[in-house]
């Protein structure tokens, strides 16, 4: 019986740890929508986020990479990485509506005379007659 227990007692942690719960797991989701709400920890995640990709394709394999991309860390990686792109290119273009003068629109002229649209012709002078054959030379 001790035998047993003995056994068991060395199973069980064996087991337990096949559960594949790793550290990113335990990293929470984060959504895109919180990241626009917290800007700054989203510019910051992506700056870790560059070098800690760049990182993890450097030493891990192919399917380990595609792994950890999907994993929460991962995700909460492209996010991040999405929205603060996303919001730099927000803030140069209204940077870039506020420096420039507003343009007046463009004035709208009155249509263009009747004589400098080309008129259709008719072509009454130009009759086929169907006693004419042409051919190929």
């Amino acid at each position: 019986m001790n035998l047993q227990i003995v056994a068991a007692l060395m199973i069980l942690p064996a087991v337990a740890g096949c559960q594949g719960s790793s550290a990113d797991d335990t990293v929470p989701m984060k959504t895109a929508t919180y990241y626009m709400q917290n800007l700054q920890e989203a510019r910051d995640t992506a700056q870790r986020c560059k070098l800690l990709d760049e990182q993890k394709l450097r030493t891990l394999s192919v399917g380990d990479y595609q792994e950890w991309q999907i994993s929460n860390e991962g995700v909460n990686c492209q996010t991040a990485l999405s929205v603060s792109e996303a919001a730099s290119v927000r803030e140069l273009v209204l940077k870039q509506g506020k420096s420039s003068a507003p343009v007046a629109a463009p004035k709208v002229s009155a249509p263009p005379p009747s004589s400098a649209v080309p008129a259709l012709r008719e072509r009454s002078d130009q009759k086929i007659s169907s006693s004419r054959t042409y051919a190929p030379v």
